[in-house]
């Protein structure tokens, strides 16, 4: 008899030993394939795969595609946030008054994109996916503002410019996480969304 138990015990032991720990997550190699087929499907594979790669430890209790999404979205609010409160550093400190009036607009745009996406995140959260790709083109729509105030030809000493083109990539990421999540539940059969 102490035999026996003595083998359930070693052969419990295997097992537990055996059996991944996080049995509910996704393996580190399955995440970081999904996630460089996410980048893959940008217009800037390799700077998305940049960003993603940086923040990698945020995604690994991202369930799916809607926990990709959430975790996309928070990154695209805070790199606008932070572009945001740069914009009105900028305009507190300017002696420019043209550059002021930029960088007010521009700040105001930011605002309005963090907002939409803020918007987005929220219905994330709560399952409603009807208005979020709305959202996402509001927040593009508020970044080509802000583009057309820094033109080519006009004096960009902040390097605004800069500043929107990687900004844009985070909507792009926050686009193709969000329609890959919309096509899944569109394909869903009970969907009623």
């Amino acid at each position: 008899m102490a035999y026996s138990l003595c083998r359930i015990i070693f052969v419990a032991l295997v097992v537990a030993i055996a059996v991944p720990s996080s049995l509910g997550r996704r393996e580190k190699s399955d995440l970081e394939n999904d996630l460089r087929d996410l980048c893959s499907q940008t217009n800037k594979t390799k700077k998305c795969w940049n960003i993603i790669k940086s923040e990698f430890s945020r995604f690994s209790d991202a369930d799916g595609n809607k926990g990709v999404a959430g975790v996309v979205i928070d990154l695209a609010i805070a790199k606008s946030d932070e572009i945001h409160d740069k914009l009105n550093q900028l305009y507190d400190d300017s002696k420019n008054d043209e550059l002021k009036e930029k960088y007010l607009s521009c700040s105001k745009n930011y605002n309005d994109a963090s907002r939409n996406l803020d918007l987005a995140r929220r219905n994330l959260d709560s399952d409603d996916y009807r208005n979020i790709s709305v959202q996402i083109d509001d927040t593009s729509e508020e970044l080509k503002s802000c583009r057309h105030e820094f033109k080519k030809d006009s004096f960009d000493p902040a390097h605004i410019r800069n500043r929107n083109k990687e900004f844009k990539i985070y909507v792009e990421i926050v686009k193709v996480a969000t329609d890959r999540l919309l096509q899944e539940n569109d394909q869903q059969p009970d969907n009623i969304n």
